[in-house]
């Protein structure tokens, strides 16, 4: 578990990761049409962005179409030769553990509540997850994800860490969709404070921040068509205000 992870799980046992706002039809801002830009997941970024999550990241974006066990093309001109420092080992190991926190959460977010978005986003999040994994295949390094047990985590921090936001989550629908911010808010600093070595984890790395900021507007955007608003505690609120284009509160 990483250092901005840490933050998040002390900020949310205190109670001050999440806003209070009013329960209301956060189904109708998050059940529509992925194509429709003012609709649904994509929630004014357009299906062909947050839509095409569920196949990975679009061509636009550099990306990637399909996991690496479909045929590796997110590895193309990301894996390199050499051996993974031990410090980018231990990043890629933390990261995978937790893209499947994310993965994990949105999933039971998404049976509770019904909401599309958590569907979709917990898909790319399994996406993502392959390709942390693909990467760390590569180097031959062991996947500490390989036959784990959903919501069911090694690190002590990481599993209460869990085990609040699902608690929150599972209260109100909205309390769902800002826990859904909350993790792509705070995914987005800790990939951004990853020190590696290698261009390879680095790079991968970006594509992943990429896709988070699209995580982050899907949730921000739900809350807003709501009448919610997110309050963001890990980033600068006029950056996430800038990447969702919803003025912060």
């Amino acid at each position: 578990m990483t250092t901005t992870w840490r933050t998040t799980a002390w900020a949310v046992a205190a109670g001050a990761a999440l806003i209070a706002i009013p329960a209301g039809a956060a189904w109708a801002a998050s059940s529509g049409d992925a194509d429709d830009p003012d609709d649904g997941y994509g929630m004014g970024m357009g299906g062909a962005r947050m839509g095409g999550m569920m196949r990975g990241w679009d061509d636009d974006d550099a990306g990637y179409r399909g996991g690496y066990r479909d045929g590796g093309c997110l590895m193309d001109g990301l894996a390199d030769d050499a051996e993974a420092t031990e410090a980018d080992a231990a990043s890629l190991a933390a990261m995978a553990e937790e893209e499947r926190m994310a993965g994990d959460l949105y999933d039971e977010l998404a049976d509770a509540w019904g909401l599309r978005t958590f569907d979709m986003i917990a898909h790319a999040e399994d996406m993502h997850l392959s390709a942390v994994a693909g990467l760390m295949e590569s180097y031959g390094l062991d996947d500490p994800t390989d036959g784990a047990e959903a919501g069911v985590y090694e690190d002590a921090d990481l599993q209460s860490l869990y085990d609040d936001l699902l608690a929150q989550g599972t209260a109100s629908e909205t309390g769902a969709l800002t826990v859904g911010a909350l993790v792509e808010e705070t995914d987005i600093a800790d990939l951004r404070a990853q020190d590696v070595d290698s261009d390879a984890v680095a790079a991968l790395y970006d594509r992943l921040e990429h896709a988070s900021e699209h995580h982050l507007t899907a949730f921000v955007r739900a809350l807003d068509a709501d009448g919610g608003a997110y309050e963001a505690t890990v980033l600068d609120p006029a950056e996430v205000a800038e990447i969702t284009g919803v003025p912060a509160p």
